[in-house]
């Protein structure tokens, strides 16, 4: 295994690593340990870091222990130590600023595993009754100080200037592990000792000999790799990023340990980051000054939640992870244990197993232990031969892919690799302790979904169909995952299914639901739960405060938003609020001047009465009366109906006539609608929503086809603009698309306009004639079109129909057919084409 001088010489020549000795590293090696403190350099969940954690404390016996992570966590230290907590679990912090120009919202999640070194120092001190806490600046605060030193002019603000630099530099610390990964130095010394990337490289380096590496080599080793990286780096965004400041509290607080140390009693231990504890020795030596970062405008607090191996997993975006969460536990079970056989031997086996068992089980791919055993021999001779002192993880996955994989790499490699992640990341949930202060809002989510039968322990996505007709369990699930969805928890989505707010796939008798249950979900649940401790009291808050809004809003008049809230009530089980909801939606009603949009909230109140079973909305007694009014105001606003929204019109005409077809139209005056229709087939100065009323009464039968004929006569008539007859044929196809094929004077007449115009007036019109005749279905399209032929004396269309043209094509073939047509002419050959 190298050493530290090795480690700095297979770096170099670097020219951000000049100046890094040997003797540099011990001597800030050695400062990092005295007989009044102890600094750990640690690698967030690092089990060699753990282990080194442990036996530092088994062997100096500290008086305190103090650990890189807000103050406001040392109050979950019980928690976090409790014998009942299994982790992954994670601390979830949120903060919200205001300020004049609105609100400003962070949030994080700080998560601990088994072989977390922070969590094995709380743990074994709690055990020996030493006392903990952490050390860092507070998650709101940590914002504001890269905020504040961001907004600084370039070169502002006071950086730490230390003997980490033997070039003078300022240094530059670090929030995540990115430096790490983002190091020149450290690249060049994993392609130097032949690893892939920065996580072989610390497997190499410090996993694996962790069980026989002493104490004093592994804390020069870190401190060696730590400061390649910092010294890699400008001390620009030391500063910038608050890291600064927050290396500045910790010294702060470690000065304060040391101080109050009784004498005799054992060394201050404190328990950080490597990147920051290299520069501790200088800064404790400076004795920089606490920061003081103002808080009164800040709201923030903090939960300890449940976590997950997934979510652990560096490959899924958590930037301090390491890859291969399951690897690493069972790794630090094996180096904890008592077993006297080789801790990663062992878990390289076991591993190795599991990973032929996952491909059995979940791929269905057979395999024999004759290859399990050949993938094993393979990966320790692997490790041989690159000069490991045992297998890493690169090995074992090398040595899978060649034993296990016997087909095309690109398919059958792609079972066995996603077999080998799934096996290395694990399943493992964390279960916060009895007592975890955990919000209310949260564990009722919990019970809820549980006694729904929702799984919620599961890494896997889950669907779920809900028969809200016919059960009245399943209605209860419905409002449940509404109202969860509603708070803006990510973990439900409605794939498919009546929408009764938007008024959508009303057809449909199930909810289908895809679901997920996941830190994020938790962490939304947390910050959710200053609106109430239960579900139902939480959507019940926010719901009045979009009541509240609404009202509020320039949108008062919107009948429409109005009315959706009264369904979106019992959608989410707020019945109690219903009658609130009434009473603005009769307000938006009276207030709203829009045809169309009273139209709309008309026939969502009468899909909310119809509706009213699976919503359990049996009780809105004023929905009647409402309904009425609110009929006789869209009617009211159809007599003085103005051009404009052609197809809102339109819309709002066909869901008026369905309206009285169905249930609630019963009770409604149809004789008010059909007046209305009297005169805007009549009267209106859009073409479009003239046919469009002519198509609605033709459809129910109250123009017959004689009057049919003699309306599409005048309307395709020559006196009529070319416009004016496309957009009447627009609107009638729209709402009587069976008169195309169903009245043949339709046809006949529309087919003299179009032979009476020339070439430029078809072509221009042409978009408007296909728009027209685009909701015809294929087969109406083709009796129309046998029709049209039947006018011009051809029996077959034969080859004129033709399925694969585009429209662009037909337009490019327009326009050649009318250059050609032109040249023809010019040459006294127009009569060739027809001209």
């Amino acid at each position: 295994m190298p050493t530290p001088q090795q480690l700095i010489d297979s770096a170099l020549p670097y020219e951000s690593g000049q100046g890094v000795t040997a003797d540099w590293v011990r001597g800030v090696a050695g400062k990092l340990v005295s007989e009044e403190l102890v600094v750990m350099p640690v690698r967030h969940h690092s089990p060699a870091c753990a282990v080194q954690v442990r036996r530092m404390i088994e062997e100096c016996r500290p008086s305190v222990v103090l650990v890189e992570g807000p103050r406001e966590f040392s109050s979950l230290v019980p928690l976090l130590t409790h014998p009942d907590a299994r982790m992954p679990l994670a601390v979830y912090s949120y903060a919200v600023q205001s300020t004049p120009e609105g609100e400003h919202r962070w949030a994080g999640y700080y998560p601990f595993c088994d072989y977390s070194p922070e969590l094995v120092a709380l743990r074994d001190a709690v055990a020996r009754g030493i006392p903990a806490r952490f050390i860092d600046l507070d998650f709101s605060e940590q914002h504001l100080a890269a905020q504040e030193a961001s907004s600084q002019p370039e070169g502002g603000g006071a950086a730490v200037q230390d003997e980490l630099e033997p070039s003078g530099q300022e240094g530059e610390s670090l929030l995540d592990e990115r430096y790490f990964r983002h190091s020149k130095a450290l690249q060049l010394l994993a392609e130097r000792l032949g690893c892939r990337d920065d996580e072989d490289l610390w497997e190499l380096l410090f996993e694996a000999d962790a069980a026989t590496t002493p104490a004093i080599e592994h804390l020069e080793r870190v401190t060696a790799y730590c400061l390649l990286a910092r010294n890699d780096h400008t001390g620009v965004d030391l500063v910038a990023d608050g890291t600064a400041a927050r290396e500045a509290e910790m010294a702060w607080h470690i000065s304060e340990a040391v101080r109050e140390r009784q004498p005799g009693s054992g060394p201050v231990l404190a328990v950080v980051g490597g990147f920051h504890a290299v520069a501790l020795p200088a800064l404790l030596t400076e004795q920089p000054p606490r920061p003081e970062i103002p808080t009164q405008d800040i709201t923030a607090d903090s939960a300890l939640i449940r976590y997950s191996f997934e979510r652990l997993e560096r490959l899924n975006g958590y930037s301090a992870g390491m890859t291969s969460p399951a690897w690493h536990q069972r790794l630090w079970e094996q180096l904890t244990g008592t077993s006297a056989e080789d801790p990663r031997t062992t878990a390289l086996l076991a591993t190795l197993l599991d990973i032929a068992q996952e491909l059995r089980v979940h791929h269905k791919v057979p395999l024999a232990v004759a290859t399990v055993a050949a993938a094993f021999e393979q990966a320790l001779r692997l490790a041989d031969l690159r000069d490991r002192p045992a297998p890493l993880r690169s090995d074992m996955l090398d040595a899978v892919a060649s034993c296990f994989v016997k087909g095309d790499i690109d398919v059958e490699g792609l079972r066995v690799r996603a077999a080998a992640r799934r096996t290395l990341t694990g399943e493992a949930i964390g279960v916060v302790p009895p007592g975890a202060g955990t919000p209310p809002l949260v564990h009722d989510a919990l019970e809820r979904l549980r006694r729904q039968r929702l799984r919620v322990d599961s890494m896997d996505r889950q669907t779920t169909s809900l028969d809200i007709y016919r059960s009245a369990a399943h209605r209860e699930t419905s409002r449940l995952l509404h109202g969860i969805a509603f708070l803006g928890v990510p973990f439900a989505t409605r794939l498919g299914g009546p929408d009764f707010v938007r008024g959508t796939g009303l057809g449909r008798l199930q909810e289908r639901w895809d679901y997920h249950w996941s830190p994020v979900s938790e962490g939304a649940l947390v910050e959710a739960s200053v609106l109430g401790s239960t579900v139902p009291s939480a959507v019940a808050v926010k719901f009045d405060a979009l009541l509240a809004v609404h009202r509020q809003s320039q949108e008062r008049a919107d009948s429409t938003s109005a009315v959706s809230l009264v369904s979106q009530a019992c959608v989410l089980g707020l019945h109690d609020q219903v009658a609130a909801t009434l009473d603005l939606a009769r307000e938006s009603l009276a207030a709203d001047a829009s045809f169309v949009g009273v139209a709309a909230a008309v026939t969502r109140l009468a899909l909310l009465w119809e509706a009213r079973e699976p919503l359990d909305a049996r009780r809105l007694d004023e929905l009647p009366a409402l309904l009425r009014t609110a009929y006789r105001r869209v009617m009211y606003l159809g007599r003085e109906l103005e051009a404009g929204d052609d197809s809102g019109v339109t819309q709002a005409l066909v869901q008026l006539r369905e309206l009285l077809v169905g249930e609630a139209g019963q009770e409604l005056d149809a004789d008010l609608y059909w007046s209305l229709l009297e005169q805007v087939h009549v009267e209106h100065e859009s073409p479009y929503v003239r046919g469009a009323a002519t198509g609605v009464m033709y459809s129910a039968g109250r123009l017959g086809s004689v009057e049919l004929a003699g309306r599409v006569s005048g309307q395709l008539a020559g006196g009529v603009p070319p416009g004016d007859a496309v957009g009447f044929l627009g609107g009638l196809l729209a709402t009587a698309r069976e008169a195309a094929w169903q009245e043949g004077e339709l046809l006949a007449g529309l087919d003299r306009r179009v032979s009476s115009w020339d070439e430029a007036t078809f072509i221009r019109h042409l978009p408007d004639l296909r728009l027209a005749f685009a909701e015809l279905t294929p087969v109406e399209t083709d009796r129309v079109g046998k029709a049209v032929a039947g006018l011009h004396g051809v029996a077959n269309l034969g080859p004129l129909i033709q399925r694969n043209t585009t429209e662009q094509e037909v337009q490019r073939n327009l326009v050649l057919s009318a250059t050609v047509a032109e040249l023809l002419r010019h040459d006294g050959l127009g009569a060739w084409s027809g001209a």
